[in-house]
């Protein structure tokens, strides 16, 4: 998403009160959750303001909020992103370097670096320069910081410095390993193993857990295997924790927050379970909406996530064959549920290892018609609801995921939203897409 632009008709910058461009000829920007007329800035101002508020922050003693305001907007209290968040992370660093030298400020300064390396692009060469630079002063700061006891009394929590080294030490693998070359295979790797030493001392078992996948890529991308698949179920667990952690640590209307929650949701589909998904996914919608605004990144990640999972794939038969080579959206029934409108093909279908999932490569013309509703397969995890049952009554109207199909009964397992139903074995011609939950 581009960083928004005041209209010529809108207010001045709320710090200077300024009209327009500031004088190095930049415009007023605004890439936060503010809306409306609020939040507008010129880039120049924001960094002098965060220089005041850290100097502040700094000498009253409040560490942690020492560089907050290069990171965080004082006025929606979100994080700043995109372009703003580029360029105040450089602005970043640039200060710290000025103002707090020496080993005793090594954690601001380690901070500093980290935040600018994670918004680095590997893409571009000048990023991917400077991303080395800035791995190597934060290897060379964390060994000064080994050699002085000084840097203890700056931290809000004594026994920081070292988590604080796991995590720094994973982005510095991440960073590597977004650039994918051998070497930076190898070197991902290395600091991957690292950060996972850290967390292990330190009794962090989400962290622990989170690198061992991280290797487990690598090791797989290194031996030409490709990302390695988690089991489904471990990764949901994975993702819960998260969603969980960040909800206790940032709040559930905090950008971070959400952006698990849709993680973990996409577990949940991958695994089959996209009534819940689904569920998740349109409450996370709301709450960012709700406080961050529908332009922000994660209002427009978690609504691309829902269109994924809510597009109800389906395969269709021919002469009594299924073409599992290509792949259908159910758009609706018609002819009171006998026919279905279909959607495709979306492309041939492609086996992907890391979801378990036969995903469409989006490479052919489509086209929409009707076919008879027996001549429709669901795919595995459609939302669908049963109708029709003539022993099991109780069960019709019940919404659930279609699960496995088992060839010697030819009936698909529903899965029920409703946890007091337990799955049933039920006939193709006994349950209906569900298209809205």
């Amino acid at each position: 998403m581009t960083t928004a632009q005041a209209p010529l008709d809108e207010p001045s910058c709320w710090l200077c009160l300024e009209e327009g461009q500031d004088t190095f000829g930049k415009p007023l920007v605004r890439n936060c959750s503010c809306r409306g007329s609020s939040g507008f800035a010129h880039i120049s101002c924001i960094i002098n303001f965060a220089e005041s508020e850290s100097k502040r922050a700094y000498m009253s003693g409040d560490m942690g909020d020492s560089l907050a305001t290069f990171e965080v907007c004082p006025n929606c209290k979100q994080d700043y992103q995109n372009d703003v968040a580029y360029e105040l992370s450089k602005a970043q660093v640039d200060f710290v370097e000025r103002e707090f030298t020496g080993a005793q400020h090594g954690f601001l300064y380690t901070n500093a670096l980290t935040c600018r390396l994670v918004l680095l692009n590997v893409k571009n060469e000048s990023d991917r320069c400077e991303g080395e630079e800035v791995i190597s002063k934060m290897l060379s700061t964390f060994e000064a910081m080994k050699h002085t006891e000084q840097h203890r009394s700056h931290l809000l929590h004594p026994d920081a410095t070292k988590a604080f080294e796991g995590h720094a030490n994973a982005n510095i693998g991440t960073f590597y390993h977004k650039i994918g070359s051998d070497d930076g295979l190898r070197k991902a790797k290395f600091y991957f193993q690292k950060a996972r030493s850290i967390f292990e001392s330190e009794g962090d078992e989400l962290g622990v857990m989170t690198i061992n996948n991280l290797i487990d890529n690598v090791e797989a991308e290194i031996s030409g295997d490709g990302r390695r698949c988690l089991t489904q179920a471990i990764e949901v667990g994975l993702e819960l924790r998260k969603y969980q952690l960040f909800t206790k640590e940032f709040g559930a209307d905090d950008n971070t927050t959400i952006e698990a929650g849709v993680q973990l949701a996409l577990a949940m589909w991958k695994e089959f379970r996209t009534i819940e998904a689904e569920r998740l996914l349109v409450k996370l919608i709301a709450a960012s909406r709700r406080v961050h605004g529908m332009g922000h990144d994660c209002t427009q990640f978690s609504i691309s996530a829902l269109q994924r999972v809510k597009e109800r794939r389906v395969f269709l038969k021919k002469d009594g064959e299924i073409n599992v080579d290509e792949v259908y959206r159910v758009i609706r029934y018609t002819s009171d549920g006998e026919r279905c409108v279909v959607q495709g093909p979306v492309s041939k279908v492609v086996y992907d290892p890391r979801s378990n999932r036969s995903e469409p490569s989006h490479d052919g013309a489509e086209r929409t018609f009707e076919v008879g509703r027996t001549n429709v397969v669901t795919s595995r995890g459609t939302p669908v609801v049963c109708t029709g049952l003539q022993k099991a009554t109780h069960l019709n109207g019940k919404i659930g995921d279609r699960r496995e199909f088992d060839e010697d009964t030819g009936r698909y397992t529903i899965h029920f939203e409703d946890e007091t139903l337990k799955p049933v074995m039920v006939k193709p011609e006994n349950i209906r897409v569900v298209f809205e939950l």
